[in-house]
C-alpha cells in the first residue's frame, strides 16, 4: 500500500484528487501544506525540492520509499486501488476516459460558472469579451477573488482595479505596480489563474497618458476616456 507525503498549499482543489483517492484506497498520505513542512513560494523553490520536482509545481508527492510524482491526476492514480483505477485494461481505459473528459469538458465550464461562487476561481472576464460580465456584484467578486489568490504578492505589488459600467454592461480594468520591470504573475503557476484572462501592457511612466491614468485610478475619479464606461466601484491591492 502506498505511503508518502503530499506537498501543496492550503485548500488546493487539485490536491483534493489525491486526498480523495487515498481515503478510498486506504493509502497512508501525510499532507504538508504549512510551515515548517512546506511553505508555498519558498519550499518549492529550494534546491532540495527542485531536485525531486524540477518544475517546482504542487501538488507533488514523495513516497516514503523516495518515489516522486507531480501532476494531480498521476498522483491520484498512483494512490488509488484497483477499484478506482480499474481492474482490467478495459476498465482502466474507461477510468482514463472519464478523467480526461472531466479535465476537458467539466473543469473549464465549472471554473467559469461554479467556482466563482465558491471563491475558488473566477469567470473569464477579458475586456475584449465584456458580455461575460453580468451582475455588478459578481464582477466585483472576480476582483476580490483575484486579490485573495495573490495574497503572497502583497509585499511586492500595488494595484487599483476598477469595475466600470452597470449590470450586463461592465468591464474590469486597473493599474498594477510591481517591484521590477516584468509581470510578477509568471513567477508562480498559481498566480496565473487570473492574469491570463486580462490583456496587459506596460505604460510609459513619462507619458501624459500614464500620468492621467495613474491619477484617475488612484483617485477613482476622472473621465477614464480609454474605458468608455462610468466608474462603478474600485478595489485596492496592497
Amino acid at each position: 500500500m502506498a505511503a508518502g507525503t503530499l506537498y501543496t498549499y492550503p485548500e488546493n482543489w487539485r490536491a483534493f484528487k489525491a486526498q480523495i483517492a487515498a481515503q478510498y484506497s486506504g493509502a497512508r498520505l501525510k499532507i504538508a501544506s504549512a510551515s515548517p513542512a512546506f511553505t508555498f513560494g519558498q519550499t518549492n523553490r529550494s534546491p532540495a525540492f527542485l531536485s525531486n520536482f524540477p518544475l517546482g509545481k504542487v501538488p507533488a508527492y514523495q513516497g516514503d520509499d523516495g518515489f516522486c510524482l507531480f501532476e494531480s491526476n498521476a498522483i491520484a492514480h498512483f494512490l488509488s486501488n484497483d477499484a478506482l483505477r480499474g481492474s482490467t485494461p478495459q476498465a482502466s481505459a474507461q477510468v482514463l476516459q472519464w478523467v480526461s473528459f472531466a479535465d476537458s469538458e467539466i473543469i473549464p465550464p465549472a471554473s467559469a460558472w461554479v467556482f466563482p461562487t465558491l471563491g475558488i476561481m473566477q469567470f473569464n472576464k477579458q475586456y475584449r469579451f465584456p458580455e461575460e460580465l453580468t451582475m455588478s456584484f459578481m464582477s466585483c467578486n472576480l476582483i476580490t477573488g483575484m486579490f485573495q489568490r495573490l495574497d503572497k504578492l502583497r509585499k511586492n505589488a500595488f494595484a487599483s482595479v476598477v469595475l466600470f459600467g452597470a449590470n450586463n454592461d461592465s468591464c474590469i480594468s486597473g493599474i498594477w505596480v510591481f517591484r521590477g520591470q516584468e509581470l510578477a504573475f509568471t513567477l508562480s503557476e498559481d498566480w496565473q489563474i487570473d492574469y491570463e484572462s486580462y490583456t496587459w501592457r506596460k505604460l510609459d511612466v513619462d507619458s501624459e497618458e500614464c500620468k492621467t491614468m495613474v491619477k484617475e485610478y488612484f483617485a477613482w475619479e476622472g473621465e477614464f476616456k480609454h474605458v468608455g464606461k462610468s466608474f462603478n466601484q474600485g478595489k485596492i491591492f496592497k
